[in-house]
């Protein structure tokens, strides 16, 4: 069984940014009145908050992380998610994708290798690993 703490997770929003500033340029350019033009920008821009408030919940600031194989319980200050790790699961270079399938609900989990220290980052990735050979 393993506790760690994550701290500073920020979610690197210029992906987002960007996706959503080209869509609304193109959009708005192919439109040909001004009202269409204004109507696309904003429909894009709320699109593009709710997208980011989405976001932004898979990707927790701060919280303390309890690893006992397969299952995982993730605690901070507004949510707590208790569950066994998906074989959905992913582990990348710099960030992990965590599924954790609750008893009620399903939840992802980002966590950057920035949020962690290295040790506790390797063996969140090998539980990932062991998790999809389950």
């Amino acid at each position: 069984m393993y506790r760690f703490t994550l701290t500073n997770n920020k979610a690197d929003h210029a992906p987002l940014v960007v996706c959503f500033s080209l869509f609304a340029f193109f959009s708005a350019a192919f439109l040909t009145t001004p009202l269409g033009q204004i109507a696309s920008v904003i429909v894009t821009g709320i699109t593009g908050y709710i997208t980011w408030l989405y976001f932004k919940r898979l990707h927790p600031l701060r919280g303390t992380i309890i690893l006992d194989l397969p299952h995982c319980h993730f605690i901070n200050f507004e949510q707590e998610i208790k569950g066994k790790i998906s074989a959905k699961s992913r582990a990348y270079q710099h960030c992990v994708w965590l599924y954790i399938e609750g008893f009620a609900a399903s939840h992802w989990l980002v966590i950057n290798a920035s949020g962690v220290d290295e040790q506790n980052f390797i063996r969140l990735k090998r539980a990932i690993i062991a998790s999809s050979k389950l």
